[in-house]
């Protein structure tokens, strides 16, 4: 038998794909109802709220422009370049 430990992150798991003229930012911040995502200043906050207190996240964005959408805990992030 094997025995794997998996270990949880308190940072969500962040993902960024280049395109010719964009890109694309991927953070997986868990299933968290009531999360919220907005673009500030090329960052991307995420908020997520908890008992005892929200978690916030900031993912450094590679511009000032963006579009951000939250589905099922994924925040997806599209920046034009």
């Amino acid at each position: 038998m094997v025995s794997i430990d998996i270990q949880q992150s308190e940072e969500p798991m962040v993902r960024r794909y280049e395109y010719e003229g964009s890109s694309i930012v991927v953070a997986d911040v868990g299933s968290a109802e009531g999360a919220t995502v907005d673009v500030v200043d090329g960052t991307a906050v995420v908020v997520v709220p908890e008992e005892g207190g929200d978690r916030q996240y900031e993912i450094d964005l590679p511009g000032e422009e963006a579009k951000a959408v939250m589905r099922n805990g994924v925040v997806t992030v599209e920046i034009e370049r």
